[in-house]
């Protein structure tokens, strides 16, 4: 999982010629496998097609900047952590853990609606 800190971030070499495709692909795969998200769920969560996720993940399609963002929310990661060579992960608490994990479970009307009433106790 993302949050325990053993996310392991793909490195590219210095002045090497890597595709998006040959980076983004796997690196989203990757941070699925830390934090258990099937295609299926990511796909959920994101209204990004399955079919269109396998191919990106395949290296077969470069996603959008919108497509990459919708993704790194739902992963609960920012772009800049997304395309980051060190990946330090804050430290948090088991409270705020189980917070990141609930949300990570909820469909994006459900998130919606979660921000609604968290927006109430600003």
């Amino acid at each position: 999982m993302y949050l325990s800190g053993e996310l392991e971030n793909p490195t590219i070499p210095e002045n090497s010629q890597v595709s998006a495709a040959d980076y983004i692909g796997p690196r989203i795969k990757e941070l699925c496998d830390k934090q258990q998200i099937t295609k299926y769920r990511l796909s959920q969560m994101t209204g990004v097609t399955q079919t269109v996720l396998s191919r990106i993940m395949k290296g077969e399609n470069v996603p959008t900047i919108q497509t990459i963002e919708k993704i790194c929310s739902a992963l609960n990661i920012s772009l800049a952590q997304f395309f980051a060579k060190d990946e330090n992960p804050p430290d948090l608490t088991a409270e705020q853990k189980e917070i990141i994990e609930t949300w990570n479970g909820l469909n994006p009307e459900e998130r919606e609606r979660l921000m609604k009433i968290i927006r109430t106790f600003q």
